[in-house]
């Protein structure tokens, strides 16, 4: 059998040829979520997916695990790599059979699999009807090859699909560019940041450390640190730029606000509710689906009380119940639900919603930067929306929630296993030491070990001081550019 019959496979595989071309313009930057991608694509035995909301990279990242096996594996190795996207046209011409060519595909790359790991690459397989029971079929029956595939998170279907194959495939979820991803991706190569890249290593020590008196003994030295002013300042406009750009790389390179704008609002809202979720979901009402996530876009991070949202945009609370979920399988929102104090206590009533990233927000809003960042009641809610995406990241996380009882607050408890860490956010010009006091008071009877201010700027030492010394915890007042870099 010979794969001559399908000549488009040429295009996406120009490594088969040798020479440099075939990584041209693939940038040298790699995602945290890289290096523990790429060995398990060579250690697991199982299948590798990689999920995500659309245009957020993931086939970005299939690409530089094939560059890294080639150069470490050699020229042999790259004649037993294989990368398609599903959704070629060329799938559809009358000639063309797609179960047909999966087979193929997979039959004539399993003969060269005595010379060493072959590796299939299949990019948008959700768009392969019933591409679960042959990847189960080929990993059950021991075919020798090694097949990472990539979906979008907003397709439900995909997500069924992927959890019938559980015990056999090993998903990696891949969500917007978080602010240090941002800041190392844009700024941190062509500049000297020295007080920056260590930041970023105390990040490291910090997500390593799970100690509440390490935590805030290292987020202590970063304040502590000594800073260039100017080097300051950059990295508070990169966070200024950061709240307007958001985490989609192919945002960044649009020339105006308009074209971004009309950019995030096609992909990530309208193809993702009437597209993927009428498909996908059979979902018969996408404009109302659309109504009741336009309504939370209004303020993120605000506690939601089903009751008084249904009112507000006018959809039946029952609805609104069947809809959450719907929107939560396409990473556009996530709920934070309140902290209850038992593990095991049911969690309901009321939560918080965040949006998985705020440039869509922008795009909704047609907000200019100008305009944005005079709002500081939205930056505030911006700084604690921004702060929660990145705490939902923390390596051994195991519980995330919110505080609210009656007029007591605590933005979040982290919960780390063997640690419990409260974090107060305050983006505002000034802090109130009556309000932090109170805040870090709350974390005390919750149990936490630490607390944490997020803050706007780096904090006055004789406040931080006299906050230490009532605190019963470990306690540090971190500004948010700072806090950032650690995830």
């Amino acid at each position: 059998m010979s794969l001559t019959q399908y000549q488009f496979l040429d295009a996406y595989n120009p490594w088969w040829n040798g020479g440099e071309a075939a990584f041209a313009g693939l940038p040298e930057f790699h995602r945290d979520v890289f290096d523990d991608l790429y060995a398990d694509i060579q250690r697991l035995p199982q299948m590798i997916s990689v999920t995500g909301p659309r245009r957020v990279g993931k086939s970005t990242l299939l690409r530089q695990c094939i560059r890294k096996l080639i150069q470490e594996h050699g020229k042999e190795q790259a004649q037993r790599i294989v990368y398609f996207t599903m959704d070629d046209p060329a799938l559809l011409l009358p000639h063309v059979d797609m179960d047909r060519f999966f087979e193929d595909l997979v039959a004539e790359f399993a003969t060269r699999a005595k010379d060493g790991t072959v590796y299939l690459f299949l990019d948008e397989i959700q768009k392969f009807p019933r591409w679960e029971l042959y990847l189960k079929k080929h990993y059950d029956l021991k075919t020798p090859v090694r097949f990472v595939v990539s979906g979008s998170a907003s397709a439900p279907i995909f997500r069924k699909s992927r959890e019938s194959l559980l015990g056999r495939i090993h998903d990696y979820s891949v969500l917007p560019f978080s602010f240090r991803e941002f800041y190392c991706f844009t700024f941190l190569p062509s500049a000297d940041h020295n007080a920056s890249r260590e930041m970023l290593s105390l990040g490291n020590e910090i997500r390593k450390n799970r100690t509440p008196k390490e935590v805030v003994t290292s987020l202590s030295r970063i304040v502590a640190a000594p800073k260039n002013i100017d080097g300051e300042r950059l990295v508070g406009e990169i966070l200024n730029l950061f709240f307007f750009e958001g985490g989609f790389p192919e945002v960044w390179k649009l020339p105006d606000i308009l074209a971004k704008q009309e950019y995030l609002y096609q992909n990530q809202i309208e193809r993702v509710i009437f597209e993927d979720l009428l498909v996908a979901a059979e979902f018969r009402k996408p404009e109302m689906l659309r109504r009741f996530y336009l309504g939370l876009l209004a303020e993120p991070g605000r506690e939601t009380n089903i009751t008084k949202l249904a009112k507000d945009i006018a959809i039946a609370p029952g609805t609104i119940t069947t809809y959450f979920p719907l929107l939560e399988a396409t990473d556009l929102v996530w709920r934070l639900h309140k902290y209850t104090g038992s593990k095991a206590t049911a969690k309901a009533g009321n939560f918080k919603s965040y949006l998985v990233d705020l440039a869509v927000r922008n795009a909704v809003m047609k907000l200019t930067p100008e305009r944005l960042l005079a709002d500081e009641p939205v930056l505030g809610l911006y700084a604690e929306n921004i702060v929660a995406n990145h705490l939902s990241r923390w390596p051994g996380l195991v519980e995330l929630a919110y505080y609210r009882e009656r007029n007591n607050e605590l933005d979040f408890i982290v919960d780390l296993g063997a640690t419990r860490i409260g974090i107060e956010v305050k983006y505002r010009a000034t802090l109130n030491e009556n309000e932090l006091n109170k805040s870090r008071a709350i974390a005390e009877t919750l149990g936490c070990e630490a607390f944490v201010v997020v803050c706007k700027k780096r904090p006055d030492e004789s406040l931080e001081k006299r906050l230490q010394e009532k605190s019963k915890i470990p306690l540090a007042v971190v500004p948010l550019a700072d806090f950032l870099l650690l995830f």
